[in-house]
């Protein structure tokens, strides 16, 4: 099986991917927690924060992937 070398740059995208769902993901809770004072439903927004944090788990999941098949050589 061939296996595509990343290079830093790959990975400096990934990791920029990740701050920036990490940075939604904490904007969200914000949310959420501000719209729980005020009183109102949380159950889309709370189905969002989910999504987002998915999304930040993928994230994850390929930079540790591709971090191993560069350690790999």
């Amino acid at each position: 099986m061939f296996i595509m070398p990343y290079r830093q740059e790959d990975i400096a995208r990934v990791q920029e991917r990740i701050v920036e769902a990490d940075l939604r993901v904490s904007a969200q809770i914000a949310r959420i927690e501000r719209m729980i004072e005020k009183g109102h439903d949380v159950t889309e927004a709370k189905d969002l924060l989910r999504k987002l944090e998915l999304i930040l788990d993928q994230w994850h999941v390929r930079r540790r992937l591709m971090l191993d098949v560069i350690t790999r050589g």
